[in-house]
């Protein structure tokens, strides 16, 4: 068993804790993390639940799983949204926080694979009451260390960046440098 970091969790050898600067978001970030993606060695939720100051993760992949969000937010329901490409999305552009300055106040991302976050889309209709957000098609993933079908797909990390800066011009540079720090690690560690 490898020795890991009290702090990050994550093998000493490839410790990120230099790396981590706190970012405090106003917004309160609320992933559905599909069980898989919970246990991947390059999920991205891990490094924002390690600067995020205002996060939540929830694991699954039914409704039932969700069942105390679901109910937590049943009593805060105002100024949720969703980040999820669906049909109904609104696309969320740099220019968002002019135009409807501090409206939301929660944000649910989606967290997996693009199959397993369409799966969880879809088995999650309790999401639907919610308005839908996605980010322009002209992002460029810098993430890298994952494979993708998808021509524009981003991490988590990188979607949550962009989200909290239209929204509520919150600096990311920290979690950037964050994930820079992250794929140097993995690159140097796995003989790419």
């Amino acid at each position: 068993m490898r020795a890991k970091c009290h702090r990050c969790h994550y093998p000493l050898k490839t410790c990120l804790c230099e790396h981590i600067k706190p970012v405090h978001n106003q917004t309160e970030v609320v992933v559905l993390q599909h069980s898989k993606e919970a246990v991947h060695a390059k999920n991205t939720v891990k490094l924002l639940q390690l600067s995020l100051q205002n996060i939540h993760c929830y694991t699954g992949k039914v409704a039932e799983d969700f069942k105390s969000l679901r109910e937590a937010l049943s009593e805060c329901d105002d100024a949720t949204v969703v980040l999820y490409p669906s049909p109904e999305s609104t696309e969320l552009t740099s220019t968002y926080k002019l135009q409807n300055c501090s409206k939301i106040k929660r944000l649910i991302v989606i967290d997996g694979s693009w199959k397993q976050a369409y799966g969880l889309w879809k088995r999650n209709p309790w999401l639907d009451k919610y308005p839908f957000y996605r980010l322009p098609d002209n992002i460029d993933g810098q993430y890298g260390i994952r494979k993708t079908q998808v021509s524009n797909g981003l991490s988590t990390l990188e979607a949550v960046a962009f989200t909290l800066q239209c929204i509520e011009s919150t600096d990311t540079a920290p979690l950037y440098q964050l994930l820079d720090a992250f794929k140097q690690q993995w690159y140097r560690f796995s003989g790419n």
